[in-house]
């Protein structure tokens, strides 16, 4: 039983030697200076980077809303844009019908007269 335990215990300090990097214990880097417990002048440069990172995304927000206004305006247009092609091809429809009509009507008239003539003729 004791033999067990000590070969787990082996195991135990073999994974953990292995793994170890994973289980350092955190320090603050500042200024390529490594401390395990920041001073003050750490905790200064600190606040001042947190506020600077904070203006930062303060100023990304306002960009992101103004990027949003011009693709809410974009949108409007393509939006109207479209309505009026629909309105222009409504009407070309109706004019190209309209064309068709009064050519259909022409060649009608022009063909019954071609005819009165060939019947006068003969």
């Amino acid at each position: 039983m004791d033999q067990l335990f000590i070969q787990r215990l082996v195991e135990r300090d073999r994974i953990e030697k292995n793994f170890s990097y994973l289980f350092e214990t955190a320090s603050v880097k500042v200024d390529g200076c490594t401390d395990k417990h920041p001073t003050e002048d750490t905790i200064v440069n600190l606040k001042n980077e947190l506020l600077s990172k904070e203006k930062e995304l303060d100023q990304v927000k306002e960009t992101l809303k103004v990027q949003k206004k011009d693709t809410e305006k974009l949108n409007d247009e393509i939006i109207s844009l479209n309505i009026e092609n629909n309105l222009l091809q409504e009407r070309l429809q109706k004019l190209t019908e309209e064309y068709d009509g009064l050519v259909d009507r022409w060649l009608k008239r022009v063909q019954g007269e071609a005819d009165w003539m060939n019947q006068t003729l003969e």
